[in-house]
Formats: structure tokens, sequence, C-alpha cells
């Protein structure tokens, strides 16, 4: 059904909730919350201390609901759930970019930024109503992963993380 066509008071919650012509979800998923779900676990492995909220609202309908991470002179990395599908990402974002599988979720990684090119790489991981991203920014005078790819360590990180998804997520 198309949305806002006829939908009777049953349907119009289904409605609202449906990707518009952009592929953007009207809100993120809320069936994962970065902040309390990524295993604390992963977040040692990789010894990255929270620095809040990472919570986002863009005027063209984008929003991301999750936390920041910084790993002390290396990479941060900001998990959050999108609004955001993986054709939308394709899009919209796809400099540089190429499709993977993480942990048998279809994802799509890309430079978003040309003027930072390949210090800045975000990751998509697919899920149901978006998709949970996996923003890393690495700058290239950190002293412990500057020298290594952005991209292969947000993909990493995701091969962690995906897999505590929720089932149906």
């Amino acid at each position: 059904m198309a949305v806002g066509c006829g939908a009777s008071e049953g349907d119009s919650e289904e409605a609202a909730k449906s990707v518009n012509s952009l592929g953007l979800e009207t809100s993120p998923p809320e069936s994962y919350h970065p902040c309390a779900d990524v295993p604390q676990g992963v977040l040692s492995s990789e010894r990255l201390r929270g620095t809040g909220p990472a919570d986002a609202d863009a005027p063209d309908g984008v929003r991301w609901r999750g936390c920041k991470w910084v790993k002390n002179n290396g990479y941060s990395v900001s998990i959050r759930m999108t609004n955001m599908t993986l054709p939308f990402v394709r899009k919209t974002f796809y400099t540089m970019g190429r499709d993977v599988t993480v942990s048998g979720r279809s994802a799509t990684i890309a430079h978003r930024s040309e003027a930072r090119g390949p210090e800045v790489c975000t990751v998509n991981v697919e899920i149901k109503g978006g998709s949970l991203e996996f923003d890393v920014d690495n700058p290239r005078s950190s002293l412990l992963t500057g020298e290594l790819d952005t991209c292969e360590l947000g993909l990493a990180l995701a091969e962690k993380v995906v897999p505590t998804l929720p089932a149906g997520a």
C-alpha cells in the first residue's frame, strides 16, 4: 500500500513505518540499542571507551541513534541505528563503496567524506527498518591505528558486534 492512500486506522501505523521514495524509513529501528547492547567484551577487546550519545537528525530526514567510542591514540567510532536502508546508502553515499556480508547480513562500506578520504569510513549493516551503522574516524596522525585501513577497522568491529543483534532484527 502507498503511504497515505486510503489506509484504515489499523493500517495507518504500518503505513507510517513504511519506506519513503528515497529508501528512508521514518525513524531508526528500535530492535537494538547500541549504547546499552554493544557487549562490554567487544569494547574491551578493542580498548574503546564511551564518550556518550551520538544521536543526530539531519534536515533531509536521516536519523541516527547510538553512542560514540574512542580508542586512545587510535580511531573513534559511532555505532548507531539509522533509518537509512542499504539502497538509500548506496544511492546517496556510495563514494568508493562496496557491498560485503557481515555475519550473514548484507552490508555496504563507503567513504562519505571526499575531503578526508580514507580517514573516514562507514559500514552500514542491513537490519529490519534501516541499518546498523559503524562510522569510523581514523586520522592518519593516530599513533596506534593511523596506518591501518579505516574501512577494515570498521568491518572488523562490525564482525564482532553484528552477531549480538537480536534474532529477527
